[in-house]
């Protein structure tokens, strides 16, 4: 699965980047991955405009109340607000809680740990674990 989508597969190798500058006990672990994933070209386009957007993503603690104010920020901005706070709000929400279990089952299907799957998609343990015995 992960093969066949080049732009997951990258994601994989960049969260294996992270896993390796912590393991070799990096002063900053995320930035020396988003740096060496450059030089790799890897996810290079995404990370060289939004590297400061992923590390400030990456360091700070998902919170997701502020995810969703984000999510409705940028939709306003993109002019797709018009009025319709409500749905919109519960269509980004079941949107990105939707994808981010697509994003598990994937990372689960390829043999990834489901802690790890847990900690890079921002789903409680037990939700990836149900995932797991739902196959």
């Amino acid at each position: 699965m992960v093969r066949s989508c080049t732009d997951l597969e990258q994601y994989v190798q960049f969260l294996q980047l992270v896993e390796e500058a912590r393991a070799a006990g990096h002063k900053h672990p995320l930035k020396w991955a988003i740096q060496e994933a450059v030089r790799r070209n890897i996810l290079r386009d995404y990370l060289e405009r939004k590297g400061g957007e992923v590390l400030s993503i990456l360091m700070t603690e998902y919170d997701y109340a502020t995810d969703m104010a984000v999510l409705k920020e940028e939709a306003y901005e993109d002019g797709l607000f018009v009025g319709r706070e409500e749905g919109i709000s519960i269509g980004l929400e079941r949107g990105a809680y939707e994808k981010a279990l697509e994003t598990a089952r994937n990372f689960l299907s390829e043999g990834l740990a489901p802690a790890m799957v847990a900690r890079c998609t921002d789903l409680p343990l037990e939700t990836v674990l149900e995932l797991i015995q739902k196959r």
